[in-house]
């Protein structure tokens, strides 16, 4: 697919597996499959080790038993109920997710988009106004590849898993997208920018990558 953001061809493999063919606008598609002709050894070796979607929210929040609202580590429990709804204890750092008997999966999705939306605009305020930039907006929503983006006009889209992150490379996302405030492009006055409020900013980055395949396909079934 062509995308005006990108500088260059690249050949990605998204969870599925799924292969992503991406070039600049400019580049034509004949160019891109070329690439794609030359890399093919790479990505039959990738393909290999691919791992299939496994889409369950409740599995893997029995492994992780936790979620981050605004900037504290909530431990997550689990019980049935008549309707779904959440049950937030911030004095003691719990989260009770009432969930019905049938479809649980679903229902756990809507929670933790709940929690989403109450947790990611008050950490966008306190981020905000510790780094002194505006923000006009900020939505909750279901990317499919992206963590977060920051608009021209200066709105943030966010994807409801980051409170399934860690406080600290939760707000890496948020410094991240903030920072396009500043700077509305990956140039180095951007990283700069990035480094100044995030000092350790490519190790919160490479465990964001990491956690991209374990967290970025939960609650697709």
């Amino acid at each position: 697919k062509p995308s005006e953001r990108a500088r260059r061809v690249r050949l990605s493999v998204k969870p599925g597996p799924r292969v992503e063919l991406t070039y600049p606008i400019h580049a034509s598609q004949a160019s891109a499959l070329a690439f794609l002709k030359d890399n093919l050894p790479w990505l039959e070796q990738v393909l290999q080790k691919a791992r299939t979607v496994q889409p369950s929210l409740l599995a893997h929040l029995e492994k992780f038993p936790w979620a981050t609202l605004d900037e504290r580590m909530m431990e997550v429990s689990v019980v049935t109920g008549a309707r779904a709804r959440l049950v937030i204890a911030r004095e003691a750092d719990s989260l009770q997710m009432h969930l019905p008997e049938q479809g649980r999966e679903a229902a756990a999705v809507r929670v933790l988009r709940r929690l989403a939306e109450t947790g990611l605009p008050l950490a966008v305020e306190r981020l905000a106004r510790r780094v002194g930039v505006s923000v006009d907006g900020v939505s909750v929503r279901d990317q499919t590849t992206r963590w977060g983006s920051c608009s021209q006009q200066g709105s943030l889209s966010l994807n409801w898993r980051l409170v399934l992150l860690p406080p600290v490379v939760h707000d890496h996302v948020i410094y991240h997208e903030l920072a396009h405030r500043k700077h509305m492009d990956h140039s180095e006055r951007f990283w700069n920018q990035l480094a100044a409020w995030d000092p350790e900013w490519k190790k919160h980055d490479r465990e964001l990558t990491k956690r991209w395949n374990v967290i970025m396909d939960l609650g697709r079934a």
